[in-house]
């Protein structure tokens, strides 16, 4: 059974607004996630990848009552909920956690799904609708931001401390891959002719 997630505050946003600059406590750790290929799989950006935004809404839609599957994070962002139960109700404080999203509209449904089915509570979630992050997370000021994204990485890393996710389709480069393997056959094909009987 699925325990009720906590989602403290939403955000949605449009291009006309921008997160709030707010003083944070000065022995709070705050944790930002991305949402797919981070916490989620990359099972949606698949979809919005191949086949474009009005496919990847459609599939939302359908999909909206079922959760994402797991992303490489997911453990982790348990892991820092566990410490947040055991720092308890009066230094929970300490540790904050965010999820800064490309999603927008249908979309948001299914990410709280998601979260409601795993019982993973998120302090903050940002819909940013394709916003730069940037001004969102120099305005969280985080002590990690986690994305799988490199363009996402290499704007905010200007600015916050950022962690590349190297995972799922955001990350597979088809020159890349053909320029990796070949290398590897040349070098199995070598070692087959030295162990081959003469």
């Amino acid at each position: 059974m699925s325990r009720p997630v906590m989602v403290k505050k939403m955000h949605n946003y449009n291009e006309t607004t921008s997160a709030d600059l707010s003083q944070w406590p000065k022995d709070q750790v705050r944790i930002v996630f991305d949402g797919d290929g981070v916490l989620f799989s990359d099972e949606a950006e698949c979809i919005y990848r191949e086949k474009g935004l009005e496919v990847f809404q459609q599939f939302e839609q359908e999909k909206k009552h079922i959760a994402l599957p797991e992303g490489p994070l997911h453990a982790f962002a348990f892991k820092l909920q566990k410490v947040r139960e055991a720092l308890g109700k009066e230094n929970a404080w300490r540790v904050r956690t965010f999820l800064v999203t490309a999603r927008n509209g249908v979309a948001n449904e299914r990410a709280f799904k998601t979260l409601q089915n795993w019982g993973l509570e998120i302090d903050e979630t940002h819909f940013l609708g394709g916003l730069d992050k940037t001004p969102f997370l120099i305005a969280i000021d985080p002590a990690i931001f986690f994305d799988d994204s490199s363009d996402h990485i290499n704007r905010a890393k200007q600015y916050v401390p950022a962690a590349h996710i190297v995972y799922g389709i955001q990350n597979v480069k088809p020159s890349n891959i053909a320029a990796e393997l070949a290398p590897v056959r040349l070098v199995l094909n070598k070692e087959m002719k030295n162990t081959t009987s003469p």
